[in-house]
């Protein structure tokens, strides 16, 4: 038996006449966490598509319309952008950028573009992504907001029949659009979050929560959990408004 004042798996242990304060009547009473798909990384892209649609020139698709210079040229440059940010996001979701990882890659990038300077192509490498001619259309544009707003749009449903439900004494696991449910028992419930891509984190703040609730030889992972420090304090703090007692080993109410 742990001794009064410390902490047994993520729940305090207190003095069998010890109080607590009321709780304020504004406190949740729950904690509600949604996990998701990956595929919410690429809402950069998404904004992408949208802002480069609506900035794209018409007169590149239409018959008849010679597009002038400048045209030709903001096209080029939208195509640039896009490009690059699609680029951008399919390496977060691709690869784990650890710390030590990204560290590497900033000076890695620092070193190339000195490198570049002193010895002059990097001037050639602009040239040739400039000349690239890198065209897309109003429609492509459109077609591939209109594809992730769609995808967007049946992750928002399905986050809202599977999702986790943390209360003081269970944790409620919903899923299924028939509202099955799975308990499990905070009593004992051990507790971290995981931040292992620097950016996943920096886009999302998001990250991953393991809980390992008494007896489960496995852990629940919750992978992609936007604004992770933020639910794990919520969590941190309605589990730390229980009122527990040592009596005869288990853990429960004050009598």
């Amino acid at each position: 038996m742990a001794p009064s004042g410390t902490a047994v798996l993520g729940l305090p242990i207190m003095a069998e006449n010890a109080t607590l304060p009321p709780s304020s009547p504004k406190e949740s009473t729950h904690v509600i966490v949604r996990p998701y798909p990956k595929v919410v990384y690429l809402y950069l892209t998404w904004i992408a598509s949208l802002v480069c649609g609506i900035l794209a020139p018409t007169s590149l698709a239409a018959v008849g319309t010679e597009p002038t210079v400048n045209e030709i040229g903001r096209s080029a440059l939208l195509g640039q952008i896009w490009v690059a940010i699609f680029t951008f996001n399919i390496l977060v979701i691709s690869f784990e950028f650890s710390r030590i990882r990204s560290v590497a890659l900033i000076f890695l990038i620092i070193a190339l573009f000195l490198a570049g300077a002193h010895w002059g192509f990097l001037a050639g490498f602009g040239s040739f992504i400039a000349n690239l001619g890198l065209h897309m259309s109003q429609t492509f544009y459109f077609v591939m907001a209109a594809i992730f707003s769609i995808i967007y749009l049946l992750v928002f449903v399905n986050t809202r029949f599977n999702y986790w439900e943390i209360q003081p004494n269970e944790i409620l696991h919903h899923h299924g659009f028939l509202g099955d449910v799975h308990r499990y028992p905070t009593r004992g419930l051990r507790m971290k979050k995981e931040i292992t891509d620097v950016l996943e984190f920096i886009l999302l703040r998001a990250g991953t929560l393991v809980l390992t609730p008494h007896g489960e030889e496995r852990p629940i992972l919750l992978e992609n959990v936007i604004n992770l420090n933020k639910v794990e304090d919520k969590i941190q703090r309605l589990l730390g408004t229980l009122k527990v007692r040592i009596d005869q080993g288990q853990i429960g109410g004050i009598d």
